[in-house]
């Protein structure tokens, strides 16, 4: 008799475990769901959820409720494998029972949040039919109590308040996938909506242009020299330095260049150009934006923390972190990588990292460098020359073309094994 009461409880306790996971979902989706998220749910779910969602009241009953049986279940679950061991005969501690709960309390409930964060929206999708059980049990409770629920609790999740228009980073991630699938956003759209929002968050130093292809000209520099440097740069403006690059004097454009040339004696170009706007390299897009177009502007000189150049950047540069490379009749459309046909990728110095994993599902260690180029000479500790080689986590970096400062082009392949490491 006792052994048949033992295996009631031990059902009970199996069916308690299975009941972990489902609660532990139930109430994280409730929690870390957005008011877009929760209402495309319901609109999408109809019927007595819909109707719930439209009573803010009931809603929070509801919510509660779910949070309340999430917690209730583990202490439930650790009363009945208690009592299966004591009617079993099973001669254990107390706290035996109080671990094994603890530890299968913690694996669903990690889970359940690791699948909240993977795809909220399809988590709930799957799981509605539960929502609706658990509601069609609970609603005497939830109409019951619904009055009880604090007048300033309502609502306060569902709207921001009057001051504050931005939405939360999850809200509009959902609202974009929501507008993807249902087809209101082509692909192209949704990756011009995402650079619309990533916009203001984004610092200057991420579309600036480095220090290094900056086209510059100490101020002293003649009128006609400064001609020929449009000429072959292909630029509308060059700044102009004293002493060097860290010293900007000014920015001349080719309309002032030209107008000083058709008069005679010719200017010097110092009095041509106009004053410099320096902006610190963590200075936000959005900021940025806002001071160009106050200062009738279209380029900016970016300083580091110590006041040294670190670049340049234009409206332009601004505007292509919204919609994508912008390309006249005078840009040269050059790859920045190239597949060859033994299978290795021929890739400018200045391509990101990101390339090599597209490529060959590579990722290298933690590293602070942001392009290929950057890469190898952080690797090696100096800016390696046309010929040289470097080996690193299973691929080959070969250099075609470099200068004193930094690796232009370079060729890589995945590294043939040691013999040391194929046992030979």
């Amino acid at each position: 008799m006792p052994e048949s009461h033992a295996a009631r409880w031990l059902i009970a306790s199996g069916l308690l475990v299975a009941a972990l996971p489902l609660t532990a979902l139930m109430t994280a989706l409730l929690e870390r769901s957005g008011p877009i998220r929760m209402r495309h749910w319901v609109e999408e779910a109809g019927g007595q959820l819909r109707d719930l969602w439209e009573n803010p009241g009931r809603f929070e009953v509801f919510r509660y409720l779910v949070n309340l049986v999430a917690k209730l279940v583990p202490i439930v679950l650790l009363g009945c494998l208690a009592r299966a061991l004591a009617l079993g005969g099973v001669s254990a501690p107390w706290w035996i029972a109080l671990v094994a709960v603890a530890l299968v309390l913690a694996v669903t409930e990690l889970a359940a949040r690791s699948l909240v964060g993977s795809d909220p929206e399809e988590a709930l999708r799957r799981i509605t039919w539960i929502y609706r059980g658990t509601l069609a049990l609970s609603m005497p409770l939830v109409v019951l109590c619904a009055p009880l629920v604090p007048r300033r609790m309502l609502g306060e999740e569902r709207s921001a308040p009057a001051d504050d228009d931005a939405a939360s980073e999850e809200e509009v991630e959902a609202f974009i996938d929501v507008g993807t699938r249902e087809g209101i956003l082509e692909p192209e759209d949704r990756d011009l909506v995402w650079g619309v929002v990533d916009f203001g968050d984004t610092q200057v130093r991420s579309v600036m242009t480095p220090r290094v292809d900056i086209v510059a000209a100490p101020v002293g520099e003649s009128l006609d020299r400064l001609a020929e440097l449009f000429i072959e740069s292909s630029v509308s403006r060059v700044p102009l330095y004293t002493g060097s690059i860290d010293q900007v004097a000014g920015i001349l454009h080719i309309r002032d260049l030209l107008a000083g040339l058709r008069v005679s004696p010719r200017p010097l170009a110092a009095t041509l150009a106009k004053p410099a706007f320096l902006v610190p390299e963590t200075r936000l897009l959005g900021d940025l934006l806002k001071d160009l177009k106050a200062r009738r502007q279209q380029m900016a000189i970016v300083i580091n923390e110590w006041g040294g150049t670190e670049g340049l950047v234009t409206v332009e540069d601004l505007v292509e972190e919204i919609v994508g490379e912008i390309e006249d009749e005078y840009d040269e459309a050059e790859p920045e990588s190239t597949l060859l046909p033994d299978g290795s990728l021929l890739l400018d110095g200045r391509a990101a990292v990101e390339r090599l994993e597209e490529f060959f599902a590579w990722a290298p260690a933690e590293h602070s460098s942001e392009t290929v180029g950057g890469l190898i000479s952080g690797l090696v500790g100096y800016v390696p020359q046309a010929g040289e080689a470097v080996d690193h986590a299973g691929l080959r970096f070969e250099v075609e073309k470099a200068d004193e400062r930094r690796v232009l082009a370079l060729r890589v392949r995945r590294a043939e094994p040691r013999l040391e490491d194929t046992g030979a």
